[in-house]
């Protein structure tokens, strides 16, 4: 199996278990960025960003912080604003709902 594929379902995997547990998830395909998802719960009122990883996780987990220190720092507390992005007179905008 391409290691796409193989990755591809991981995230399938880690995305339904997400969704069970009561949270709305969006995937980024094929991302280089940090997270592969984004997962939101709102009864909790947490937002998870998940790598997923189709190898074994080490038994020293400072290794495994120190390799994704860069999706770390995204931890703490934000404010959370909805927005559409459509035309307004004639011109595209950021409209918050």
């Amino acid at each position: 199996m391409k290691p796409y594929r193989s990755g591809y379902i991981i995230e399938l995997k880690a995305r339904d278990e997400l969704r069970r547990m009561g949270f709305t998830v969006i995937r980024s395909s094929r991302s280089l960025t940090q997270a592969d998802l984004v997962a939101i719960n709102p009864t909790s009122r947490e937002i998870w960003l998940v790598q997923c990883k189709k190898e074994e996780a080490p038994r020293d987990l400072s290794r495994l912080q120190s390799r994704f220190k860069d999706l770390k720092q995204f931890e703490g507390t934000y404010i959370c604003k909805p927005y559409v992005y459509m035309k307004k007179n004639n011109k595209y905008q950021f409209i918050e709902v």
